[in-house]
């Protein structure tokens, strides 16, 4: 899909790509699913990435955001896709119960 560009940066902790929106660089992680026993990943998006696609007041940015958005299943803090793959799941878990 051309809307956003990746790049992987560790794969040997946590799966974490760069989204690219509007010039800016924005951290997301996949997961595996937390919830479920089957074997798909689950978007984990960082909260500057939110806060860039979405306007409490107005809505969506633009078209691309709503696109970006629709694929990231939640959006925890920045400052936990410093941790490993295990501590970010953990806390993964602790924001979305």
């Amino acid at each position: 899909m051309d809307y956003y560009h990746y790049l992987c940066i560790n794969m040997t902790s946590l799966d974490i790509i760069i989204i690219s929106y509007k010039e800016k660089a924005f951290h997301a992680a996949f997961i595996p699913d937390i919830f479920t026993s089957e074997d798909q990943k689950l978007l984990i998006g960082s909260h500057s990435l939110n806060l860039a696609l979405y306007d409490d007041d107005k809505g969506y940015i633009d078209e691309e955001a709503k696109i970006i958005d629709e694929q990231i299943y939640a959006f925890i803090d920045d400052e936990y896709f410093s941790l490993s793959s295990e501590e970010f799941i953990e806390k993964v878990k602790l924001f979305l119960d």
